[in-house]
């Protein structure tokens, strides 16, 4: 780069290692999917199982690789070929993309390869073993489309990466596939996105380790309510991270079952389709109303926390500060405030099960967040419910806040 040279970072005099701002105008980011998707780097897709992650990721794949609006709305600016490394249901790819295509009305050939496994991403030369399959499916299917590759999904991450026992949550080794996602982004010029899972406690995230949310330069994540019987409902797709757009936003969906064919036996061979719907605007009396009767204990001690015991934090390293406390005070207090019956074994099992289940279920609505930061679990209330903490705080000093 020459001294006057720019890059995508932020532009400004460059000399060596250092940039210098010269009070130019950097250029505008570039999009994949604009507002939701960048044009190159690392994005996650994660959620719990059965909340369609991986419908959702051939949902967004077709409107890659067809120019269709994602979500209906969501503009197409890098249209392309997609290579899909299927480390989990492989052989169930084609009928499904082909119900996707099929309900959108797309028909024909698509720039689309997939492959059933993945080079080690733990490995030293994941990058270049990866790459050399990559180069292969791209020439191939430039030769048939004249398009370049533009999109790269593993799914999943965790078996993609073949850790080691207990490697999923050393943060080294998660470290390790997200530089490999972001050396093959690099020398591919294509998005790499990794589909992962929860953990098991839905509120930390993506699991394993949180360097793997703080590497990438988007978190996407699929949620709904789940019911007893295995059923979920209340789906939807929120964007939990992006470091050049908005953050914070869900998309709502339903599911659709269509029949793809039939088997040897003449019955219906089936796949799934997603329907996006128009995001909901809601009031403060409706948002008022997603607190169920048995999170308001939560929320009622969460506002009072915050006021009294909050604290700054960044839970991620390029996110902006929030105002949240330590999620110990807030289980501590619950436990005190909550009643229960029986024996004091019987009381402290149930206080701890109302507890997680408040908590769980605030998250799952995006009415809470929670993360460890510095090896502290922090817990805060969402842009529209810190608001409201604010202005009870003011009213409370008489307005001179």
């Amino acid at each position: 780069m020459s001294e006057r040279g720019r890059d995508y970072n932020g532009g400004g005099r460059s000399a060596g290692f250092w940039r210098y701002f010269d009070g130019e105008p950097a250029p505008h980011p570039r999009w994949l999917i604009k507002g939701i998707l960048p044009e190159s780097g690392t994005a996650l897709v994660s959620g719990q199982w059965g909340t369609f992650k991986t419908t959702t990721v051939l949902d967004l794949c077709l409107c890659a690789m067809s120019g269709r609006l994602f979500a209906g709305r969501y503009r197409i600016k890098r249209r392309g070929a997609v290579l899909f490394f299927a480390l989990e249901g492989a052989a169930r790819i084609s009928a499904r993309l082909s119900a996707i295509a099929g309900a959108h009305k797309i028909d024909g050939p698509l720039p689309f390869a997939w492959g059933g496994g993945c080079p080690p991403l733990t490995n030293d030369d994941a990058v270049e073993a990866l790459r050399a399959l990559v180069d292969q499916a791209t020439a191939e299917l430039r030769k048939k489309f004249g398009t370049p590759t533009v999109l790269i999904v593993i799914d999943t991450l965790i078996s993609a990466a073949q850790y080691k026992e207990g490697g999923d949550n050393d943060t080294a080794a998660a470290q390790k596939v997200m530089s490999t996602l972001a050396g093959l982004s690099e020398s591919t010029g294509a998005l790499v996105v990794g589909v992962d899972h929860f953990g098991k406690v839905v509120e930390t995230g993506t699991r394993g380790s949180s360097a793997k949310e703080g590497a990438a330069d988007v978190v996407l994540v699929l949620l709904a309510d789940r019911e007893l019987g295995g059923g979920v409902k209340n789906t939807r797709l929120a964007v939990r991270k992006q470091r050049d757009g908005i953050s914070g936003f869900e998309i709502p969906f339903t599911v659709r079952t269509v029949e793809t064919g039939e088997d040897e036996d003449g019955d219906p061979l089936t796949a799934q389709v997603i329907d996006w719907q128009e995001p909901q605007q809601t009031s403060p009396s409706s948002q008022e109303a997603r607190w169920t009767p048995s999170m308001q204990t939560l929320r009622r001690l969460l506002m009072t926390a915050l006021l009294d015991h909050g604290q700054s934090v960044r839970p991620f390293p390029d996110g902006p500060q929030v105002r949240a406390c330590d999620a110990e005070l807030i289980r501590a207090e619950f436990y005190r405030q909550y009643p229960a019956d029986g024996t004091n074994k019987q009381k402290s099992a149930a206080r701890r099960k109302a507890f997680s289940r408040s908590l769980s279920d605030g998250v799952a609505r995006s009415l809470v967040a929670t993360r460890e930061v510095d090896g502290v679990q922090f817990v805060w209330l969402v842009k529209s419910e810190e608001a409201t903490a604010k202005d009870e705080a003011t009213a409370g000093d008489g307005g001179k806040s």
